[in-house]
């Protein structure tokens, strides 16, 4: 932690706020035609406290001091709230503009995207993209409007349990949640090679030790998974499409609702935060280093497995341009695993709001 963060303690990666999370499944968006076998991707409440960051750090970091300046950026910005998954490293850039480049107190409070519609709300959340389509259908204002991390993830197995390709795991063990984006990433990397989550067994939560044969999950778990299993034995699965993107990339993004960002108020701080959240992006990608004293803690990992888990992890400093391609068939999976109707890319386009990342951009 920094000065100006609060942070309370663990959420589920994917969960809303207190009611949890459930996440979705469905059909595969079409065939892949490579599978990458390696070591890494191919590319690219209590609470922890601390002080507000002074006016002339603020300043320096490209904050409005007490003192105020121009008629649309005036006046002292307020202390915000965000609601996330602490333990989570994509938090990372929220971690650093919690730091000073926000210019007021950030607090960081167990929760995600449900938070936003319950009792002392707060301003912003974050959440995999599967958690806003769950929350989305029956809160129509919520908003994704900044993607704070992309999470490659990764399927480990050990090759002493029978695995060395991605067919191996039909009738394994595999450690995963079902209903999160661990889920939609072992439906979508499955789908490569003719097979659907029926066809392995469910294990739990990735961790040390696990004596299940292999893991399909988000950092910092899967390295924790990976780093014990015996030298020589782990393989690593990253699937990809005929264009060789990721079958699968998690989207963790920041919402707001619509409410919020219709109050002019509201809206200044979160472009604000937003701001901040871009230069902590582009630092981190310059020298993801900066981000491993803010996280050793909040992920309870040392640094040499924290550096490890950051190289699945690629921090946009945008709103990605392919969110909504990247609902619409996570939609028709979301609605098949939760029994209704999927919704179209008409009725899922309002979810995204772009204006928050150009505002952040030209101010």
């Amino acid at each position: 932690m920094g000065p100006g963060e609060t942070s309370t303690s663990g959420a589920d990666h994917d969960g809303g706020g207190s009611a949890g999370a459930t996440h979705d499944g469905g059909t595969s968006a079409g065939p892949v035609l490579s599978v990458d076998a390696g070591s890494g991707p191919t590319d690219g409440s209590s609470s922890e406290s601390g002080d507000a960051t002074s006016t002339a750090a603020r300043a320096d970091a490209g904050g409005a001091s007490d003192d105020g300046g121009g008629e649309a950026d005036s006046g002292p910005y307020p202390d915000i709230t965000l609601a996330g998954l602490t333990t989570a490293p994509e938090l990372a850039p929220v971690r650093l503009a919690a730091t000073g480049l926000y210019p007021a107190n950030v607090t960081i409070t167990s929760g995600g995207v449900d938070d936003l519609f319950g009792s002392n709300p707060p301003l912003v959340a974050t959440n995999a993209e599967t958690q806003a389509l769950r929350s989305s259908v029956q809160h129509s204002d919520l908003r994704i409007i900044f993607t704070v991390c992309e999470g490659l993830y990764r399927v480990v197995g050990k090759k002493s349990a029978g695995i060395n390709t991605l067919a191996d795991l039909k009738g394994k063990t595999v450690d995963y949640t079902p209903d999160t984006s661990s889920a939609y990433f072992l439906h979508r990397t499955l789908a490569t090679v003719g097979l659907s989550e029926s066809d392995v067994i469910t294990g739990l939560t990735p961790a040390a030790n696990s004596p299940s044969a292999a893991a399909a999950y988000w950092e910092t778990n899967m390295q924790a998974f990976a780093g014990s299993i015996a030298s020589g034995d782990a393989i690593e699965f990253q699937a990809k499409d005929a264009t060789g993107q990721y079958v699968y990339r998690e989207l963790f993004n920041l919402h707001a609702t619509a409410g919020s960002l219709a109050d002019p108020t509201k809206r200044r701080a979160i472009v604000r935060f937003v701001k901040a959240l871009i230069a902590a992006s582009a630092q981190i990608t310059a020298d993801p280093t900066v981000a491993i004293p803010l996280l050793i803690g909040p992920t309870n990992t040392d640094q040499a497995d924290l550096a490890k888990s950051l190289n699945y992890e690629r921090y946009a400093g945008t709103l990605v341009s392919d969110a909504l391609d990247v609902l619409v068939p996570e939609e028709a999976w979301s609605a098949s695993v939760n029994n209704r109707t999927a919704r179209t890319q008409d009725e899922l386009a309002p979810l995204i709001d772009d204006s928050i990342v150009t505002e952040a951009l030209a101010n």
